[in-house]
């Protein structure tokens, strides 16, 4: 009976079921899974199931070590709040205690030891689908100069299939005050080929991005980290396009560009590019309402950082700010009330990392 079935309404059924259910489902018969793990089908389902209420979330112990991941289920009904919490098993064999995230994109997890105590014997960078417990561990990168140098990592996903981390390594020398010196080298990993590629002709922008130490903020398939402009000590924001493989720059407000104590974060923030500066006192959390376009930028709020209130470290969709307060891990911020909720969750508040998160068929 199933042979008789028309495709195309069994597709519009399956796209509306979660992952764990498809997983099961590509035993059913060779027809199912051949729909199941279809390209057309993998970015049909993400592109259904992307209005999920669903955070990422990773925990860091009091001796700064990531020792969990965590999914929480959302409910904006009456403020937002969390509904559950499911911890999740890293990788068997990979060393997530000296971990950091790269970045999150369509489901996909990018990780690295290649910050912290690295093993020169064992491969640094890891790419993983939580909600299919699967995972590849990347080949060996080929650049890898033999004095100082620092590498910095990202990490996208193109047309919602073509999976690429780009890896920028800047040499060091007394010149530069072994802060790396610009242009750096590239290199392109690639799903599709499964190799590292050189990238011919490298930044053509003289922006030195910072370590992965930064998050990066993954947009209109551009990767965007923080940058320096060293010339003139300029902070502004370095962009990868993950499909055209073309570097650029975004600029900055002024006061966030010249401003010596302000400390930057980049984010999305409402399907838009934001920019969070904090100092002791305060963060102001700002967007570009035009993407690429300096006068666009708009400072929408200030969070004063009152006793208790350590760092904003994500957003919520509707805009809610994400902080860390020193007793408990998470709480939300209200702009339009200025009032803060915990959340309930505790860990290290002065490491983390927060992500919109949706579940995926990709690497399956």
């Amino acid at each position: 009976m199933l042979n008789y079935f028309p495709t195309e309404l069994l597709s519009e059924i399956l796209v509306k079921l979660p992952v764990k259910t498809l997983t099961r489902f590509t035993g059913v018969s060779k027809s199912w899974r051949s729909i199941i793990t279809s390209a057309a089908f993998i970015a049909s389902h993400l592109s259904n199931n992307s209005k999920n209420q669903t955070l990422l979330l990773t925990r860091y112990g009091h001796d700064n070590k990531l020792d969990q991941f965590s999914l929480l289920k959302v409910s904006e009904n009456g403020g937002f709040g969390i509904n559950s919490s499911m911890a999740i098993e890293a990788p068997f064999g990979f060393p997530i205690e000296y971990s950091n995230v790269v970045g999150y994109c369509d489901g996909l997890v990018c990780l690295s030891n290649c910050m912290f105590f690295r093993n020169p014997w064992q491969r640094g960078i890891m790419i993983w689908n939580p909600s299919v417990r699967n995972h590849i561990v990347l080949p060996e990168p080929t650049i890898n100069p033999e004095g100082p140098h620092i590498a910095v990592l990202g990490f996208g996903v193109a047309s919602r299939a073509h999976v690429k981390v780009v890896r920028l390594v800047y040499k060091c020398t007394i010149f530069d005050g072994f802060s790396g010196s610009v242009p750096p080298q590239v290199e392109i990993f690639s799903l599709k080929t499964w190799s590292w590629r050189r990238l011919i002709g490298g930044v053509d922008v003289a922006l030195r991005a910072y370590s992965n130490v930064y998050r990066q903020a993954f947009l209109n398939g551009v990767v965007h980290w923080l940058a320096k402009e060293p010339i003139h000590d300029r902070s502004s924001i370095l962009a990868f396009d993950i499909g055209d493989e073309v570097f650029g720059e975004v600029m900055l407000p002024y006061e966030l560009a010249t401003g010596a104590s302000v400390k930057l974060g980049v984010f999305v923030i409402e399907e838009s590019l934001g920019i969070v500066g904090s100092t002791n006192e305060s963060c102001g959390v700002w967007v570009m309402k035009e993407y690429r376009v300096k006068e666009s930028w708009t400072k929408l709020y200030k969070i004063d950082l009152v006793e208790g209130i350590n760092n904003l470290v994500g957003f919520w969709k509707s805009g809610e700010a994400l902080l860390t307060l020193r007793d408990l891990w998470l709480a939300v911020y209200n702009p339009e009330t200025k009032e803060t909720k915990d959340l309930g969750f505790y860990g290290n508040p002065y490491s983390s990392y927060v992500d919109i998160y949706a579940e995926s068929l990709l690497l399956w």
